[in-house]
Parts: structure tokens; sequence; C-alpha cells
């Protein structure tokens, strides 16, 4: 077979009726970009975070500096280790037709279903974690814990209305993530 005909063929194969609909190869794109931004968040959370903290505890003589610096990074490793395997194989499609950009789009969509179950328990366990080291190496508090938790300052007030908006936001986005699942499930069926 001729090279010229063999190209031809395949170029009539791929604009067959296998074309990805035009919003969905745009969602699909978006994504793709959202994830990316996500991944440089996640590259400049781990510099300046664990890097701050790294910094931090090489200057300071205090263990309590070192413990603070390796659960930090303990946290940053589970949070790569998890974003590798969730976002692993789910950068581009398989082929370049509507079943696999669906295709896709529900394992994204599945993805950030679990992403966001281990946000929540990430979110929670440094929560608990910093709070705790907080109230242990601050040598000025000198109330209970209770009421240093309870509006004990303006930090731990902006901790508490932190963390109520980060539910809030978790149940609006799991409700939307959830429904548009179902819809793309529905498209896979059809």
């Amino acid at each position: 077979m001729n090279i010229d005909a063999e190209l031809e063929t395949w170029r009539e194969q791929w604009q067959s009726d296998t074309a990805v609909p035009a919003d969905l190869r745009r969602r699909v794109e978006r994504q793709t970009l959202w994830m990316k931004i996500a991944l440089a968040g996640d590259v400049l959370v781990t510099v300046v975070i664990g890097g701050g903290v790294s910094w931090l505890a090489a200057r300071s003589p205090e263990p309590a500096m070192f413990v603070l610096a390796a659960v930090t990074w303990l946290f940053i490793a589970a949070a790569w280790i998890f974003a590798l395997r969730i976002n692993y194989r789910n950068w581009e499609p398989a082929a370049m037709d509507t079943a696999a950009f669906v295709d896709l789009s529900i394992r994204r969509c599945r993805g950030r279903l679990t992403a966001l179950r281990f946000g929540v328990v990430l979110f929670v366990t440094e929560i608990v974690f910093c709070l705790a080291w907080i109230y242990l190496n601050s040598p000025s508090l000198h109330k209970s814990l209770t009421s240093w938790l309870f509006f004990g300052s303006v930090a731990i007030d902006f901790v508490w209305f932190f963390t109520a908006a980060f539910f809030v936001f978790v149940a609006w986005y799991g409700r939307r993530k959830r429904a548009e699942l179902e819809y793309l499930l529905g498209l896979a069926r059809e």
C-alpha cells in the first residue's frame, strides 16, 4: 500500500463519526489546564511550606521545630503520593474519540471525589497536629485547652472560620462533582 493512500485512509477514519464533540473536548482541555495549575500549586506549597519549615528548624535549637519539620514533610509526602496516584493516566484520553473523552472525564471526576475525601482527612489531621503543637510549644499559654481552643485568640478564631469555610466548600464541591459524575455515567450508557 502506498503511504499517501494509507495516510488518507487514516485521515478519513479520524474525521469520521468518532469526532469528539467540541464542548466535551473543551471541558477535558479545561480540566487538563486546572490539573496543571494544581500541580504548580503543589510544587509551590512544597517549596514554600516544606522549605520554610525546614529553614526554621535548621535555625532553631528547639527539638520541637525538628518535630514540626518532620511531620510537615510527612504531610507533604502523603499529599504528593496521593496526587501522583490519583492523576496517573488521567492527563489525556486513551484515544481521540468520544468514548475515550467521556471515560477520561469519568475517571477524573471519580478521582476528584476521592481527592475530596483524602483532603478532608488530611486537613483534619493537619489542624489537630498544628493546634496541638502550638498549644504544647507556646510558653505564653496559661489557659486551659478548652478556653484556648474556643475563642482564645484572633488566630484561633481565624482557624475555626477557615475550617468552617473549608467544610462548606467541601459540601458544595462534592455535590457538584457527584452530579457531574451522574451526568457522565448517563452519557457513557448512551
